[in-house]
């Protein structure tokens, strides 16, 4: 398994993609109201439950974590291998679906 690399400095904010059956999911973007810092602890904690993980090739997992700059563009993406890692994200961040298809 790689380690996870530090966080992207441009990361602000985040957000999650993920496919459910068969359809793309879209979720709400999430501001990190301490800026990095904020994003740093919670990949910190995610890193060390397990939650998330380099995306590999070959290797599909439950949802994607986006980390997004000022503009919302994606400047680093992560893995959420499991369900389990997925609630966590969408309680941790308050996420809500955005756009589903």
């Amino acid at each position: 398994m790689t380690a996870i690399p530090a966080v992207h400095p441009d990361a602000v904010a985040l957000t999650v993609f993920r496919d459910h059956y068969g359809q793309p999911r879209t979720y709400t973007i999430a501001e990190a109201p301490g800026g990095r810092g904020s994003i740093e602890r919670s990949v910190l904690i995610a890193t060390k439950l397990g939650f998330i993980r380099v995306p590999e090739p070959g290797q599909v997992g439950y949802a994607v974590l986006d980390l997004l700059d000022r503009d919302d563009q994606p400047v680093q993406e992560l893995c959420i291998p499991t369900r389990r890692a997925f609630t966590w994200w969408y309680r941790t961040l308050g996420l809500r679906v955005e756009a589903t298809g």
